[in-house]
């Protein structure tokens, strides 16, 4: 059984994951995010055979249009160029690709004031480039740490925006990227027991347990 703690209505509150599996089943048969999880694994194997992530951000970027991104063509082509390039390299080095959730809280002061200083420049001016949209890139090259961090699922962990009603229109700031990564951190290790059993299980995408409770929040979180 995973079990995540949430807030609700500012308190506390255990929420038990109920049909994890099918759960995980159904939206992994929805085309956009099959083929998202398949590019994710991908991604994953290049970096693991010495590519660097920022040669494979040209690739990332399109990629995230399989899970909704709202962040135009117009808004990558300039996320591609600096001083954006260099916002996503020093994010990516600092989000390093062998970090892991465990790792995370250990991610000094001065580590995480870089990464918010640099989402921030990310969020800034382009077309489209919410904190979602960012984070539908890093979940990508970072699948082990990072989660698609939409309205719904920053609503439903810990209140950082008022309930959405649709995806269309995010509000999510770069400043709850942080809050958001230690909640997210927190519930993967209390769970990884139950993640790494329902990631074995899935045979749909290749999973491991901070990606398999991603999804399940992001199923969770908009009422499916």
């Amino acid at each position: 059984m995973v079990s995540i703690t949430r807030t609700v209505n500012g308190e506390a509150s255990s929420f038990a994951i109920e049909d994890a599996e099918e759960k995980l089943r159904w939206r992994g048969s929805l085309p956009g995010a099959s083929i998202w999880d398949r590019n994710a694994h991908l991604l994953r194997s290049l970096q693991a055979n010495g590519i660097a992530a920022t040669d494979l951000l040209s690739l990332a970027m399109p990629a995230s249009w399989c899970v909704n991104t709202k962040a135009s063509s117009r808004a990558m082509q300039r996320w591609l160029a600096e001083p954006a390039f260099s916002a996503w390299s020093e994010l990516l080095d600092v989000l390093a690709f062998e970090l892991s959730v465990e790792d995370w809280r250990s991610v000094s002061g001065n580590d995480r004031a870089r990464i918010e200083e640099n989402l921030e420049k990310l969020a800034s001016g382009y077309e489209g480039s919410t904190l979602v949209a960012i984070t539908k890139v890093l979940a990508l090259l970072r699948p082990q740490l990072v989660p698609l961090m939409d309205d719904a699922a920053l609503w439903f962990a810990l209140e950082l925006v008022p309930e959405p009603k649709t995806a269309d229109a995010p509000i999510a700031t770069s400043k709850m990227f942080l809050p958001m990564m230690d909640w997210f951190a927190r519930q993967v290790v209390t769970n990884e027991r139950a993640l790494v059993e329902l990631a074995t299980k899935h045979t749909l995408a290749v999973l491991d347990a901070p990606q398999t409770l991603d999804r399940l929040l992001w199923v969770v979180s908009w009422g499916k």
